[in-house]
């Protein structure tokens, strides 16, 4: 078995080279997964001269460690939205779901890309007799809404009610993200990592380990903003922990996924079954290996044996919305997609490009960063727990696995001769060790780092190798 996604394993990666100079460009987008490529596409016919940083790998980070869906039955999430504001904005964030997913499918049939697309039948159950109302309710929703719903029996998973729509997909995300580079003509930079944002008198200075990019844009596409001001992120969202396999499955297509936590979610692909199981907020449950375990006896239930396992790290929004859009002259944000980043990440890649282009576009305001909802004050409160409740946990639970101790004045922690500093370098939570997939792990903001201390997820922007 192999602790890493099936989509990372099944691609040959390309190489981007390393920011070796001081750049000037008239956009520099920050990130290199599906929000981050998306508006590098979009923009590719205007006139702006473009770049792009990306912290590790393309396409490696959440986009590659996804489920691979493109689907608008996003559990329930819809009614989440409806309680939150009311029926006309659930509305309109369903229509934008699926221009997300036309947006996807459209480019695909446009450039050819080959990235495993397969259209297919996607159904949301519960087997909780008081969530049949509520499924009940959304498929009515869903049918004022044009949407064509249908009732199905599934006998992979048990159900008290299942509610079927046609006009979905599944695919590689990888692939598909480099098929979006396979014309592209903007400098992307891989393994490099923006340190510090600042304002200058034509746009921003944003500095990397050993050069500066001016940019007089500046798009943070990164999946957790590493930033604090002005935007305040860590009391906007919650993360929210997934874990992942893919075992053989001869079968035909599906996607399914529960109505409620504890999500399940299952999708095929060729001959695979894609399975995540497990979610949790970050700081609630820190023991790895525990989820891992379970999610392997899940699988046993279904007589499946998984040859891919890994996890995965949601930002979730204290209202149900994504944050796209601006945040402060010439800069912008495109992140918080509440686990449906792919279709969300699609979308926020056209709606950032038109807001630069000064074309209109009819989510901005949905999706604007800084709309005003009693959810997001509520949800302060949350966010603020689930910080402090993280940063208690990773300073109080040790593994057997690790030597802890002090070396020049600094905790440090041991795994097989491998030092690493025990304070996260993001804002100084202790950091726990995955037993699983070998990572060291931030549980109050998701950064992650190997076992040598190379940061392989933000929001942290820096290693955490000892110093020298």
């Amino acid at each position: 078995m192999k602790n890493i996604s099936i989509w990372k394993d099944t691609i040959k990666e390309k190489n981007y080279p390393k920011l070796s100079k001081d750049i000037n460009t008239d956009i520099l987008i920050i990130g290199g997964g599906i929000t981050g490529i998306s508006t590098l596409y979009q923009l590719k016919d205007s006139n702006f001269d473009v770049a792009l940083a990306e912290q590790n790998k393309v396409g490696n980070a959440v986009t590659g460690n996804s489920t691979g869906k493109l689907s608008y039955l996003q559990n329930d999430l819809i009614d989440k939205i409806r309680n939150n504001f009311d029926d006309e904005t659930a509305s309109l964030y369903l229509k934008s779901q699926i221009e997300g997913i036309k947006i996807v499918t459209d480019i695909i049939d446009k450039e050819k890309i080959d990235c495993d697309l397969k259209k297919v039948n996607s159904c949301l159950y519960t087997n909780k007799n008081n969530e049949v109302e509520k499924i009940k309710k959304l498929e009515k929703f869903l049918k004022r809404n044009n949407i064509e719903v249908y009732r199905e029996k599934n006998d992979i998973v048990r159900n008290k009610y299942m509610i079927c729509v046609n006009d979905t997909y599944i695919f590689h995300p990888i692939k598909y993200i480099y098929g979006l580079l396979k014309n592209n003509s903007f400098p992307i930079y891989e393994n490099t990592s923006i340190k510090k944002i600042e304002k200058n008198e034509c746009g921003y200075t944003c500095y990397t380990e050993s050069n500066k990019i001016k940019a007089k844009k500046v798009i943070v596409a990164s999946h957790y903003p590493y930033f604090n001001i002005p935007f305040l992120f860590p009391i906007k969202g919650s993360l929210e922990k997934s874990y992942l396999s893919a075992s053989i499955y001869d079968n035909d297509p599906i996607s399914l996924i529960s109505y409620s936590n504890p999500f399940i979610s299952m999708r095929t692909y060729k001959n695979y079954l894609v399975y995540l199981s497990n979610s949790h907020s970050l700081s609630s449950d820190i023991n790895d290996k525990k989820n891992f375990e379970e999610l392997n006896k899940k699988l046993n239930d279904l007589k499946l044996k998984p040859s891919y396992m890994w996890s995965n790290i949601d930002i979730m929004t204290n209202d149900g919305l994504p944050y796209v859009g601006k945040i402060k002259d010439n800069l912008f944000i495109g992140t918080g997609y509440n686990t449906w980043g792919l279709a969300n990440g699609a979308l926020a890649g056209k709606i950032l490009s038109d807001i630069i282009i000064n074309r209109e576009n009819e989510y901005v305001s949905l999706f604007d960063p800084k709309r005003v909802n009693l959810s997001k004050f509520l949800g302060v409160f949350n966010d603020i727990y689930e910080s402090v409740n993280g940063y208690i946990k990773g300073f109080s639970v040790k593994n057997k696995e690790i030597t802890y101790r002090k070396k020049d004045g600094n905790k440090i922690m041991d795994y097989n001769g491998q030092e690493i500093y025990q304070k996260c370098p993001h804002l100084g939570c202790g950091l726990i060790f995955n037993d699983i997939e070998k990572t060291w792990d931030c549980p109050c903001h998701g950064s992650r780092f190997d076992t040598n201390g190379k940061c392989i997820s933000g929001p942290a922007n820096k290693n955490n190798t000892l110093k020298k």
